[in-house]
């Protein structure tokens, strides 16, 4: 069976047998009173990435975020309505009034925060200051956020940007720095939370950002009342993160974007309409997505069907990772090959990046 469900994108894996580094699978002891000396080299690497002055780890994304939300003390969080449902649900978990905004829609934003700010909001009566929420890259629609725009606009209103950019990093912008640094910018004062799940299979979060919030979002919270990471993540992360592998993820990712594109003209040569830019997360829109995706596991093939708030309706999905090759998306735009009516099988280029 080809599976071509899995959101390990540069296709890392660390070896349970690789105890390297490490004797025990936990200290015991919270984050807050005693960090690894790999967890510092790790989020320092990180925050580097992003253009961040500071980092800390967290146990994953979710501890993250609702650390975050809790820091900064909001008199409203704002999120985008498209947002990862994990998103959402850290911004509910402490924040008193939630709300959420069009997707990507900057203008809306703006509207909101206007009201905060007009006398009758929260945030008048309290002087605290709002916090927006938003992913960095929507991996259903395919689209970056309006990173700049949504901060610029933020920090006028007082408050603060928060970004999930967990699905871009690793594989977007230089040396895989995610959404922001990709569009050719970096933050301002922005809060920015990235698992390294997904990209660099390590199963912790990095959360960057200015030196004065990282040093608080370091001794508050889960960093106190929830295990910290094992060292075995700590282990992958240290690895992952390590300049000396540079080249060798920069070849992964050459040959990851390579497999996109290839299957993406593939789709397109079907008459399959793609949805969004380029992404290792590919969805065709097809009728009956559910059919579809139940007659090509007849065939072998593993794919998903997702329904996303910010499209229209149910897309087949195709992860690519950087393991697959050039026959498995032969085999992919063959499966289909009459699955969907009025599709052919395209010719498909098969000289691949190393």
């Amino acid at each position: 069976m080809l599976d071509l469900t899995s959101s390990l994108f540069l296709g890392l894996h660390h070896p349970a047998g690789d105890r390297a580094g490490w004797t025990s699978l936990t200290t015991g002891r919270a984050a807050a009173l005693d960090e690894p000396v790999a967890a510092r080299r790790v989020a320092a690497r990180v925050a580097a990435r992003l253009g961040a002055p500071a980092g800390v780890v967290h146990r994953s994304a979710l501890h993250a975020l609702v650390d975050v939300v809790d820091v900064l003390a909001p008199s409203a969080v704002l999120v985008d309505a498209g947002a990862y449902p994990l998103v959402r649900l850290a911004a509910g978990a402490t924040a008193p009034v939630v709300r959420a905004f069009g997707h990507h829609d900057v203008d809306d934003v703006a509207r909101l925060l206007a009201g905060e700010g007009a006398g009758h909001g929260r945030g008048a009566r309290t002087g605290r200051r709002p916090v927006v929420v938003t992913d960095g890259w929507c991996a259903a629609c395919n689209r970056p956020a309006p990173l700049a725009a949504l901060e610029r606009v933020v920090r006028a209103a007082g408050g603060t940007l928060v970004v999930d950019d967990t699905q871009a990093f690793g594989v977007l912008g230089p040396g895989g720095s995610g959404t922001w640094r990709w569009a050719g910018g970096r933050p301002v004062g922005a809060v920015q939370v990235v698992s390294l799940a997904k990209g660099l299979g390590a199963p912790l979060t990095v959360t960057t950002g200015p030196r004065d919030v990282v040093a608080r979002l370091a001794v508050h919270g889960t960093r106190w009342h929830a295990s910290p990471p094992t060292a075995a993540d700590l282990r992958a992360a240290d690895r992952a993160t390590d300049p000396a592998g540079g080249q060798v993820l920069a070849r992964r990712r050459r040959r990851l974007w390579w497999l996109v594109r290839a299957l993406r003209a593939g789709l397109r040569r079907l008459g399959l309409a793609v949805v969004g830019r380029p992404f290792p997360v590919v969805h065709a829109r097809v009728p009956d997505p559910a059919r579809v995706a139940r007659v090509l596991r007849g065939r072998g093939v593993r794919a998903l069907v997702l329904a996303p708030a910010c499209l229209p309706g149910p897309v087949l999905t195709f992860v690519v990772t950087a393991e697959h090759a050039p026959a498995d998306v032969e085999h992919v735009l063959a499966a289909l090959r009459g699955a969907v009516p009025g599709t052919g099988l395209p010719t498909v280029p098969t000289a691949v990046p190393r």
